[in-house]
């Protein structure tokens, strides 16, 4: 970038806020997985939302790409520029204040830099709760989180980032600034632009700001792990602890036994739930904001824990359930989540892995878990069949891992095996993308799954808001 140029982005962001030698933008242009890997022509991490207006106008002028990113904990590719080399990485990692909390109107008000640890804890502090739970949780950020509409462990109650948003500042090309922050829980004055931006993944401007819904902070949970009969009684036996706990259900993850293989192999000092590795398995969590519903009786048992365990012992006597444990406390509880929070990481670590992020309605799960093992196995019996996540809302992150007997030819598998994976999804109505996004991933896929009606209709809005496509191009549309 010319010198000029360059000095015009520190008069914006000052130095501490640029950066443009090789060993400072490294980490910026490569994704968490080491799958891509982009060039720039700087790295600028605006505090203000005027500096981020500033940049988007700088950028129009000179017709310069803007790639916004956050924690850059995605798995989609979205937040990677490509190779060309012309584009500025927006981080917004310094934007992280938390501009207010409104207990009363049970809402707060955050920059898209927060990590969302930080939002959980602060929110703690005064008995509140933001339910948006991921595992990335100490390095993702809010930005991030409402680019790619996250879901995460709480979806079955809370919903989605979409469904936990109230409203947006956004930053669009050119310097335009979209103040749509807002408490209200209703809003019907035109188009819903909220929703728009929400998911978009950078593409149609930046989020700098947002406001997001609080709830009550649970006062008591009950948390087990059991070994099911197969998918299909995974789902039974989640309606039935929904009816039991009057939707108290917080969490409900699918954990077949070859991710209890993958996570032990790389994660050994983590304890095994059960005695035995059942071959399919659930990790669930009910929850309540009434502190009696924790506090035990003369038997010694909370209310909350009489309900998954009765819940449970009618499931054994029915054979959907096999074997199964409720934590005893906080510890316990503690033990079982690094089971289902450090699946990821053990992932990563593995010799190869073809990952996915899928949605399917509750009633399909099951006979299109039985036709994915039975196609997988097909083309390569030897891989770990990992398809574990968020059942409660019907989206599984159905990955696939190579041991060291495998990886020499699965690189020429993953074609077939994608292929395997989309077919059912379609057979099945489902999506190709429940909580991860498309980036440059999926962007191919996203055409062919698609209506070409549909996908008209996108790249007008993207044509419209983006003109001269100098938002994150080449992601999504």
């Amino acid at each position: 970038m010319p010198e000029a140029l360059i000095n015009q982005l520190a008069d914006i962001v000052g130095n501490a806020g640029l950066r443009t030698g090789n060993d400072d933008t490294a980490s910026f242009l490569t994704d968490w997985h080491g799958q891509y890997h982009g060039q720039a022509l700087a790295v600028v991490m605006p505090e203000t939302t005027a500096q981020v207006a500033n940049i988007m106008a700088f950028a129009d002028v000179n017709d310069i790409v803007v790639v916004p990113q956050g924690g850059n904990t995605g798995f989609m590719g979205g937040a990677t520029p490509d190779a060309d080399g012309r584009t500025i990485l927006l981080s917004l990692r310094r934007m992280n204040r938390i501009r207010e909390i409104d207990a009363t109107n049970m809402s707060m008000t955050v920059e898209a830099g927060c990590v969302l640890q930080s939002l959980h804890e602060e929110t703690e502090k005064q008995g509140l709760y933001f339910p948006l739970k991921l595992a990335a949780k100490g390095s993702c950020t809010i930005g991030g989180n409402l680019g790619t509409n996250a879901g995460g462990l709480n979806v079955v109650r809370y919903g989605t980032t979409r469904e936990l948003t109230l409203g947006l500042e956004v930053v669009l090309m050119g310097g335009r600034v979209l103040n749509m922050l807002s408490g209200l829980r209703k809003d019907n004055t035109g188009y819903d632009l909220r929703n728009l931006f929400v998911g978009s993944e950078g593409t149609l401007g930046v989020i700098t700001a947002a406001t997001m819904k609080l709830f009550p902070q649970p006062a008591a949970r009950a948390t087990a792990f059991a070994e099911v009969r197969d998918v299909e009684a995974a789902v039974a036996l989640l309606h039935r602890l929904q009816a039991a706990s009057g939707g108290g259900v917080e969490a409900f993850e699918l954990i077949p036994a070859d991710i209890l293989h993958v996570l032990f192999h790389h994660f050994p000092n983590i304890p095994q739930p059960l005695a035995t590795r059942g071959k399919m398995n659930v990790l669930m969590e009910i929850a309540s904001t009434n502190p009696a519903s924790g506090i035990a009786d003369d038997t010694g048992q909370s209310p909350l824990r009489t309900i998954i365990e009765e819940t449970l012992g009618a499931a054994l006597e029915d054979g959907l359930v096999l074997d199964a444990t409720i934590a005893a406390s906080e510890a316990q509880r503690q033990a079982l989540w690094d089971v289902r929070e450090t699946a990821p990481e053990s992932h990563k670590m593995s010799a190869g892995v073809a990952r996915s992020d899928i949605s399917l309605p509750q009633s399909a799960l099951a006979p299109f878990y039985d036709e994915m093992v039975a196609g997988i196995r097909a083309i390569d019996p030897n891989l770990w069949i990992c398809g574990y996540g968020h059942i409660g809302d019907g989206n599984l992150h159905f990955n696939l891992i190579a041991d060291e007997k495998s990886n020499a030819d699965f690189d020429s598998k993953k074609v077939d095996l994608y292929e395997l994976l989309y077919e059912k999804v379609a057979k099945y109505n489902g999506s190709i993308s429940a909580e991860h996004g498309i980036g440059q991933t999926k962007r191919a896929q996203l055409a062919k799954v698609k209506s070409p009606e549909i996908m008209d209709v996108m790249r007008a809005i993207k044509a419209s808001i983006d003109p001269k496509n100098l938002m994150n191009p080449g992601k999504v549309v």
